[in-house]
């Protein structure tokens, strides 16, 4: 792989992140910039949920038929103009264009990237570099937002405008290390068979979509529940996630990618206990954080989870990589994200917040942050698989799975 892919990458993750976050940061300023209701401000934030769900199947079908960079290169375009159009918007309606337009190229960036990492050793740690971009990009855009006004705050939206448009310029030229598609597309039933045939497959989307709704359940709520519940203020509160997000995401994304590495090709055993390693992570921290009131223990809590969680990623994805074939990447990778996103984060505020009306946000909290994980951890102890008989991958040109791609 050239050095400089990783790279690029990485940049056009941290750029998806970045405005991704830094959007959300500024509705304080948006709000009453351009007099959004609560409800239009959750719709805001909905259009771009919403677009992301549509587009991801549909980007992934696309990079199995046409060159995987294509699709890349037009995503980074795509969310860029998204955020274009957001800093010159003069209304609501050029708002909600350009958060659908957002959604929809951030999808296409999060499907394609990850084939181009391939499933071979020393993918995890390609995978890791990329994922890291998730807590740098994310506290990035908390960081820019705070430095806006109202007289600003367009020149802050268009901080990752003009570096997205030259890297899809970049992507388009830059020579990637792409599997082979075939001209014909995929047949959804190939998709559906593959799910039937591999009960294992189910449960990774399992454990995708529960912990994308503690993490997004925990992104709209930690904040309000540190300062109502555990009476912090709001400047303590904000630190105490941010560092421990950032600091517990990379340590446990670059972990895992390296931990990914020094498993064999087809230790899907070693692969499922990777997992539940991070969802054991996951509860305990969360399980300190509801416990604890002290400053010190609530922020080893937000660590240990943010490990937990964000290291789930990266042995996901080597999962679905190494357990589908090339020529289908996109269609499986596009069709997890559909999945875990439309019964993960979606819903999660939403649920919690109904939840917190009837019976308490601690009460609720108690229940819809362990809960989920305890799910996803009981589905991998079901199809654990065995230390033997596994079969090892092989897709190199001319071997048997390459062939029956």
């Amino acid at each position: 792989m050239p050095a400089l892919v990783p790279f690029v990458l990485f940049l056009s993750n941290f750029l998806n992140y970045l405005d991704r976050q830094l959007f959300s940061a500024l509705f304080p300023i948006l709000a009453p910039a351009f007099r959004l209701s609560d409800p239009l401000v959750g719709a805001l934030g909905s259009a771009f949920t919403l677009s992301y769900l549509v587009a991801a199947p549909l980007a992934g079908y696309l990079s199995d038929c046409v060159h995987p960079r294509r699709v890349l290169a037009g995503g980074v375009l795509v969310f860029s103009a998204g955020m274009w159009i957001c800093a010159m918007a003069n209304g609501t309606a050029g708002l909600f264009l350009g958060r659908l337009l957002t959604g929809i190229g951030e999808a296409a960036l999060f499907v394609v990237g990850p084939q181009s990492m391939g499933a071979d050793r020393g993918s995890g740690w390609r995978l890791a570099v990329f994922l890291s971009a998730m807590p740098l990009g994310g506290a990035s855009g908390f960081v820019a937002a705070t430095h806006a006004s109202a007289a600003t705050f367009r020149h802050v939206l268009m901080l990752p405008v003009l570096p997205g448009f030259l890297l899809a310029a970049i992507l388009l030229v830059i020579a990637f290390p792409f599997p082979e598609k075939r001209a014909s597309p995929v047949h959804p039933r190939e998709f559906l068979a593959l799910f039937r045939v591999d009960r294992s497959l189910v449960s990774i989307v399992i454990v995708e979509a529960t912990n994308i709704f503690v993490l997004g359940g925990m992104a709209v709520w930690i904040s309000l529940y540190l300062t109502r519940e555990k009476h912090l203020a709001m400047n303590a509160a904000s630190s105490l996630t941010g560092i421990a997000l950032v600091t517990g995401g990379l340590v446990g994304i670059l972990l895992s990618g390296l931990l990914c590495d020094r498993l064999s090709l087809n230790n899907f055993r070693g692969l499922f206990l990777l997992l539940q390693g991070s969802q054991i992570f996951s509860l305990a921290g969360i399980g300190v954080v509801l416990a604890s009131s002290g400053k010190t223990m609530l922020f080893l809590g937000l660590l240990l989870a943010s490990v937990g969680l964000f290291g789930t990623n990266v042995p996901v994805l080597i999962a679905l990589l190494r357990k589908s074939r090339p020529l289908m990447w996109g269609t499986v990778l596009g069709g997890v994200l559909f999945v875990a996103h439309l019964s993960g984060d979606l819903p999660s505020a939403t649920v919690i917040g109904v939840a917190a009306s009837r019976f308490g946000l601690s009460n609720s909290l108690a229940l819809l942050l362990p809960g989920p994980l305890l799910i996803g951890l009981f589905s991998i102890w079901l199809v654990l698989p065995g230390r033997e008989g596994e079969k090892p991958l092989d897709f190199r040109p001319g071997s048997d799975d390459a062939r029956t791609s």
